[in-house]
Formats: structure tokens, C-alpha cells, sequence
């Protein structure tokens, strides 16, 4: 019978636990229970993740060919103790049934020597290596009252970034117990969206309302500045939206470098404007690429990628934001791996890379032989700055919303004449008597 895995919180995985002294039918039949509750999606169980405060666990893992992972057969232990370990110790990521969706980087010996009673009462003594004495080391921290983030170390993180795009990776980091931002670098005085006056700054109100130090620079080749983080002494950088081009002095800085979060299915859109390009070129799918910051723009070695089909409607603003909580979710997932040394970078292929360019409010300029289908591309991809118009007679008028029909003509719904408010587009051609058309 599958059982309730309790989960972090909950009082039991943290009281003392009872040895065994009857192995009976009782203790057969919760034995058993245990196993089918593992494989469920497990490669090990303690007693006390079922809520049974008894010295029991179980493991077992078929091994993973693919991945190169040795694994191990069945073991069932009871009042198991650590009676030798290895003075080699290795760090490797962790994850825990009653604590799910966390991964952590623990430090445990590589090799362990486990006593205690097999589950007819028979002593046995377990010699285990590798992945094998991790999870024996696991279950019996958990009879032991003791969580795998009970081995937290934390790791000092520096945070750059400057616009939207970093926000939910930095509101992630900032809870998680694995990372202590040792500061958060921002742009003084910019705008977060190119091309627009300064205004608010996501980052900066985030950071300021979370209370972590913050260092406000408009030029992060500053000595000064960068004589400050190197006092930090950040183990690791995230970057992301930032606007500036790090110096190389600054990318040597954290031993485990700079990440950075690319909202783009890297090398297609490297440059300054990629959640735009992807909508520009008509793109089916767009996507977060989590890469290693180099000198070279955007061209650093990939650790992970998600990628997200496209419906053809949506805009710039909105699928920044998609792809802001897609980054800082697939960010957290990797980080774990990549500094355990368990994620290998692979480089990017140079011969399929395409540049952005920073986008300018001429951009937004359109004509009659515009085509249909690139004026609707241009609307979505420039509905935040600088938006796309017309010019008539010296005077521009916007458009602000428009579809395309079931034949797949396009239809103007909304245009905002230079002076005047937003208007419905009928309104607009019952009071000025002109019709604009583009190519189809």
C-alpha cells in the first residue's frame, strides 16, 4: 500500500526515532509499504517520512545508462548506524521526497561503511560507494531527525540587472537558504526599457523592500565599483537585463563566474533586444537560454534551455514576463547541478547565430507597402516603446490595436492621432476621412 509522505514542516520528520525490536508481521508489512512508496518516484525512504518515528529505511536505484549513474540494489535497513566513512568528501546535488521541488548541494564521504539489522533481524554490514552511500547517508540523517538543508552552505551571490527580466530570479535566490546575495548591482539613472526616460526600476524597489545591499552604478567599469564587489567576495554572479557590457576584471571576479538569464533559444537573437526580434521574424517558439557570461556578447556556453511554442499574438511585454518566471524556475533548477560539476557547458554553434540591434523609436514607422503581417508583428513586438505608426500629412497616428480576420485580412481596431486620444478606428475615419491600407 502506497503511504502519505510527510513533508517539511511537519513535526515528525523532526522528533526522535525508536529503534526496532520486533521483526515481526507488523514490521513486514510497513516494510513493504515503504518500498511500493518509494518507487513511486524515489530512491530512498526513512520511517519517519511516512510518519512511523521507527530506525527503518529503504533504497534503491536501477541506475540511469544514459546519465552514466551506477545504481544499487534493494537495501532495507534497520537501526542502521555509519560505522566508517572516507575522508574524501564529495559535493552532489540532493533531493528529498518530503521536501519536493528542492534540490540542494550537499557535502557527504564518498564511501561508508553502514551496520544494523536486515529486515528478518539478521545483522548485516553494508560497504557503499557513490551514489549507493549518499542515500544511505540521506535516510539515516532522516532517522536521525536531520534534513538534508540542515547541510546548507551558503553561497555568496552577486545579482546584476536592471530590468524586468531578472526580478523573479532575484525573488527566487532571495528565499532560497542555498544563496546569500551579497549584493545587488543595478543602473543609476536608466531606464529599464531602452529608448524611454528614466523611471521605476523593478530590480531596485525589489531589492530595496527585501532589504539587500544594493550598488547603483552607470558605468560598472568604475574602479571604484569594481573594487567594491571584489571586496564582496562573491562566490557567484547572475545576471540578467542588465544594459552594460561587463568588463573582463569583473567576469574573473566570482570563482564559479557569471550567469547570465537570455531570453532567447541561444545563438538565434543574441544582442539587446531578443524578446522582440523573436516576435519580428515571426518565430514559432521563443525561449529562455541559462548561459555563461564571456567577453564575447552573448556567445558564452549554454548550461540549460526551455523552450516555449508561440500562439502569433502575443506581445513584447507579455512574453517578457512569460519568460522572466520561465527563466528564474529553469535558473534554479540548473544552479544546483552546475556548481556540484554535475552540469557540463556545451558551446554554442556560431554558424547558426543571428544579432538583435538596440531597437530606435524610427523603427516604429510604417508605410502602405508595409505588409500586413509584418505591420501586426511590428504592433506586438513594439507595443511597449516605441509602438508603430503612420505619417500623414506631417502628423503621426499610432496604431494601437488591430487582428486579423477570419480571412486573414487585417483588421485596425484602435489608432491614436499625434495630439489626440486613442480612438476606435471607425471613429477615426468618420472624423478624418482617411483609410489606411498596407500590402497584403
Amino acid at each position: 500500500m502506497k503511504l502519505e509522505i510527510r513533508k517539511e514542516g511537519d513535526l515528525i520528520l523532526r522528533q526522535p526515532t525508536a529503534e526496532v525490536t520486533d521483526f515481526d508481521f507488523e514490521l513486514q508489512k510497513l516494510i513493504d509499504d515503504m518500498i511500493e512508496t518509494m518507487r513511486d518516484g524515489g530512491m530512498g525512504l526513512a520511517a519517519p517520512q511516512v510518519g512511523v518515528s521507527r530506525k527503518i529505511l529503504v533504497c534503491e536505484f536501477p541506475g540511469d545508462e544514459k546519465a552514466k549513474i551506477a545504481g544499487f540494489p534493494l537495501t532495507v535497513f534497520c537501526n542502521p548506524q555509519i560505522v566508517a566513512k572516507s575522508r574524501k568528501q564529495v559535493t552532489a546535488v540532493e533531493g528529498c521526497l518530503s521536501l519536493p521541488n528542492r534540490e540542494v548541494l550537499v557535502k557527504r564521504p564518498e564511501s561508508v561503511t553502514a551496520a544494523g539489522f536486515d529486515r528478518y533481524g539478521q545483522r548485516q554490514e553494508i560497504k557503499a560507494g557513490g551514489l549507493h552511500a549518499r542515500v544511505l547517508q540521506h535516510e539515516i540523517d532522516h532517522l536521525n531527525s536531520t534534513l538534508m538543508i540542515d547541510h546548507l552552505r551558503q553561497i555568496r551571490t552577486l545579482f546584476i540587472g536592471t530590468g524586468s527580466l531578472g526580478v523573479p530570479a532575484l525573488k527566487l535566490l532571495a528565499s532560497d537558504p542555498q544563496y546569500k546575495i551579497a549584493a545587488v548591482v543595478v543602473g543609476a539613472g536608466e531606464s529599464p526599457v531602452r529608448g524611454k526616460s528614466a523611471g521605476r526600476n523593478p530590480v531596485l524597489e525589489f531589492a530595496q523592500e527585501a532589504k539587500l545591499p544594493v550598488i547603483q552604478t552607470k558605468k560598472i567599469r568604475d574602479q571604484a565599483i569594481l573594487a567594491r564587489i571584489k571586496k564582496l567576495r562573491p562566490e557567484l554572479g547572475i545576471m540578467a537585463d542588465f544594459g552594460q557590457i561587463l568588463p573582463e576584471e569583473l567576469l574573473s571576479i566570482p570563482k564559479s563566474g557569471i550567469i547570465n538569464i537570455h531570453p532567447s533559444l541561444l545563438p538565434r537573437h543574441r544582442g539587446p533586444s531578443p524578446v522582440q526580434a523573436t516576435i519580428l521574424a515571426g518565430d514559432d517558439q521563443a525561449g529562455v537560454s541559462i548561459m555563461l557570461t564571456t567577453k564575447e556578447m552573448d556567445a558564452g556556453p549554454i548550461l540549460s534551455q526551455v523552450a516555449v511554442a508561440l500562439s502569433g499574438s502575443e506581445t513584447a511585454p507579455i512574453l517578457k514576463d512569460y519568460l522572466a518566471e520561465a527563466g528564474a524556475t529553469l535558473l534554479l533548477e540548473t544552479l544546483p547541478y552546475y556548481l556540484a560539476g554535475e552540469l557540463k557547458p556545451r558551446k554554442q554553434p556560431e554558424r547558426e547565430a543571428t544579432y538583435t540591434k538596440m531597437i530606435k523609436k524610427e523603427d516604429g514607422l510604417i508605410t502602405g507597402q508595409t505588409p500586413a503581417a509584418a505591420v501586426y508583428r511590428r504592433m506586438r513586438a513594439f507595443a511597449e516603446w516605441p509602438g508603430i505608426y503612420v505619417e500623414r500629412e506631417g502628423k503621426r497616428i499610432q496604431i494601437t490595436a488591430a487582428h486579423f480576420d477570419e480571412s486573414g485580412k487585417l483588421v485596425l481596431d484602435r489608432v491614436k492621432p499625434e495630439g489626440r486620444a486613442e480612438m476606435a478606428y471607425a471613429a477615426f475615419q468618420n472624423g478624418y476621412r482617411q483609410k489606411l491600407t498596407f500590402d497584403e
